[in-house]
Protein backbone atom coordinates (compact mmCIF):
# COMPACT_ATOMS: atom_id res chain seq x y z
CA UNK A 1 0.00 0.00 0.00
CA UNK A 2 0.97 3.34 -0.20
CA UNK A 3 2.58 5.36 2.60
CA UNK A 4 0.88 8.33 4.27
CA UNK A 5 2.47 11.64 4.69
CA UNK A 6 1.55 13.05 8.10
CA UNK A 7 2.63 16.80 8.47
CA UNK A 8 0.37 17.73 11.55
CA UNK A 9 -1.28 16.10 14.23
CA UNK A 10 0.70 12.67 12.42
CA UNK A 11 3.97 13.73 13.47
CA UNK A 12 3.48 13.32 17.19
CA UNK A 13 4.37 9.40 18.02
CA UNK A 14 2.19 9.72 21.27
CA UNK A 15 -1.05 11.43 18.99
CA UNK A 16 -0.54 9.00 16.00
CA UNK A 17 -0.36 5.84 17.90
CA UNK A 18 -3.62 6.74 19.95
CA UNK A 19 -5.51 8.06 16.77
CA UNK A 20 -4.99 5.04 15.05
CA UNK A 21 -4.94 2.28 17.41
CA UNK A 22 -1.75 0.82 16.85
CA UNK A 23 2.16 1.36 15.90
CA UNK A 24 2.83 1.89 12.49
CA UNK A 25 6.28 1.83 11.04
CA UNK A 26 7.40 5.23 10.22
CA UNK A 27 9.89 7.71 9.32
CA UNK A 28 11.21 11.27 8.69
CA UNK A 29 9.98 12.57 5.01
CA UNK A 30 9.76 15.85 3.72
CA UNK A 31 7.55 17.45 0.74
CA UNK A 32 8.78 20.24 -1.45
CA UNK A 33 6.18 22.56 -3.51
CA UNK A 34 3.65 22.69 -0.31
CA UNK A 35 3.64 24.99 2.30
CA UNK A 36 1.68 23.92 5.44
CA UNK A 37 -1.04 26.34 6.39
CA UNK A 38 -3.84 26.47 9.62
CA UNK A 39 -7.83 26.06 8.29
CA UNK A 40 -10.22 27.52 10.90
CA UNK A 41 -10.81 24.20 12.73
CA UNK A 42 -7.05 24.88 13.92
CA UNK A 43 -6.10 21.29 12.47
CA UNK A 44 -3.44 21.75 9.18
CA UNK A 45 -3.42 21.58 5.67
CA UNK A 46 -1.10 21.68 2.65
CA UNK A 47 -1.13 24.08 -0.63
CA UNK A 48 0.48 24.52 -3.24
CA UNK A 49 2.95 26.69 -3.92
CA UNK A 50 4.66 28.58 -6.77
CA UNK A 51 7.79 30.10 -5.31
CA UNK A 52 10.69 27.98 -3.63
CA UNK A 53 9.61 27.90 0.16
CA UNK A 54 11.52 25.65 3.02
CA UNK A 55 10.34 21.70 2.86
CA UNK A 56 7.71 20.64 4.59
CA UNK A 57 8.97 18.40 7.22
CA UNK A 58 7.23 15.16 8.26
CA UNK A 59 6.34 11.92 8.88
CA UNK A 60 5.93 9.13 6.37
CA UNK A 61 3.53 6.47 7.96
CA UNK A 62 3.30 3.10 6.23
CA UNK A 63 -0.20 2.19 6.90
CA UNK A 64 -2.48 -1.41 6.04
CA UNK A 65 -6.29 -0.90 5.42
CA UNK A 66 -7.68 -0.78 8.54
CA UNK A 67 -5.04 1.71 9.12
CA UNK A 68 -6.03 3.95 6.08
CA UNK A 69 -9.50 3.23 7.29
CA UNK A 70 -9.36 5.07 10.66
CA UNK A 71 -6.98 7.79 8.86
CA UNK A 72 -10.07 8.83 6.75
CA UNK A 73 -12.23 8.61 9.31
CA UNK A 74 -10.05 10.73 11.87
CA UNK A 75 -9.31 13.51 8.12
CA UNK A 76 -12.94 13.47 7.97
CA UNK A 77 -12.98 12.44 4.59
CA UNK A 78 -14.44 14.23 2.96
CA UNK A 79 -13.86 17.47 4.16
CA UNK A 80 -10.16 16.43 3.72
CA UNK A 81 -9.16 14.59 0.65
CA UNK A 82 -6.29 12.43 -0.21
CA UNK A 83 -3.86 13.76 -2.71
CA UNK A 84 -1.11 11.85 -4.32
CA UNK A 85 2.80 13.46 -3.49
CA UNK A 86 5.94 12.42 -4.01
CA UNK A 87 8.09 12.91 -0.52
CA UNK A 88 11.97 12.49 0.21
CA UNK A 89 13.09 10.12 2.89
CA UNK A 90 16.46 8.90 3.72
CA UNK A 91 16.18 6.33 1.06
CA UNK A 92 14.92 8.72 -1.84
CA UNK A 93 12.21 9.69 -3.38
CA UNK A 94 8.91 7.65 -2.74
CA UNK A 95 5.11 8.25 -3.86
CA UNK A 96 2.50 8.97 -0.78
CA UNK A 97 -0.63 10.24 0.20
CA UNK A 98 -1.70 12.81 2.30
CA UNK A 99 -4.41 14.90 3.33
CA UNK A 100 -5.76 18.47 2.29
CA UNK A 101 -8.24 20.11 3.28
CA UNK A 102 -10.96 20.46 1.11
CA UNK A 103 -12.51 24.03 0.52
CA UNK A 104 -10.23 26.85 -0.34
CA UNK A 105 -9.46 30.19 0.87
CA UNK A 106 -9.94 31.15 4.83
CA UNK A 107 -6.04 29.59 5.48
CA UNK A 108 -3.10 31.02 7.29
CA UNK A 109 0.68 30.20 6.42
CA UNK A 110 2.29 28.46 9.01
CA UNK A 111 6.05 29.11 8.89
CA UNK A 112 7.05 27.59 12.48
CA UNK A 113 7.03 23.77 13.50
CA UNK A 114 3.63 23.44 15.61
CA UNK A 115 1.52 20.36 14.68
CA UNK A 116 -1.51 22.04 15.06
CA UNK A 117 -2.58 25.57 15.96
CA UNK A 118 -5.12 24.05 18.70
CA UNK A 119 -3.52 23.53 22.44
CA UNK A 120 -2.14 19.69 23.04
CA UNK A 121 -4.86 19.75 25.52
CA UNK A 122 -7.54 19.98 22.47
CA UNK A 123 -6.03 17.59 20.70
CA UNK A 124 -5.67 15.08 23.48
CA UNK A 125 -9.50 15.88 23.77
CA UNK A 126 -10.26 15.56 20.14
CA UNK A 127 -8.39 12.37 20.03
CA UNK A 128 -10.24 10.65 23.10
CA UNK A 129 -13.33 11.43 21.66
CA UNK A 130 -12.01 9.70 18.13
CA UNK A 131 -11.25 6.53 20.31
CA UNK A 132 -14.72 4.97 19.99
CA UNK A 133 -14.76 5.15 16.00
CA UNK A 134 -11.11 3.96 16.24
CA UNK A 135 -11.76 0.80 18.24
CA UNK A 136 -15.38 0.19 15.85
CA UNK A 137 -13.39 0.46 12.70
CA UNK A 138 -10.72 -2.00 14.32
CA UNK A 139 -13.32 -4.46 16.04
CA UNK A 140 -15.27 -4.42 12.89
CA UNK A 141 -11.95 -5.56 10.77
CA UNK A 142 -11.70 -8.31 12.91
CA UNK A 143 -15.32 -9.53 12.35
CA UNK A 144 -15.30 -12.47 9.69
CA UNK A 145 -17.62 -11.19 6.51
CA UNK A 146 -20.97 -12.18 5.70
CA UNK A 147 -20.35 -12.37 2.12
CA UNK A 148 -19.71 -16.20 2.11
Amino acid sequence: MIPLFGYGTFRKTAWREAILGASYRAQPATLSGYRRVAIESGYLSLRETVTELQPVHGVLIELDAVGWRIADRWEDVPKYQRIDVVVNTMHGRTDAQAYVYARAGGATPVDDDCLAFLTDAEVGDAIELFGPKMRRIRRDAKQPSDDG
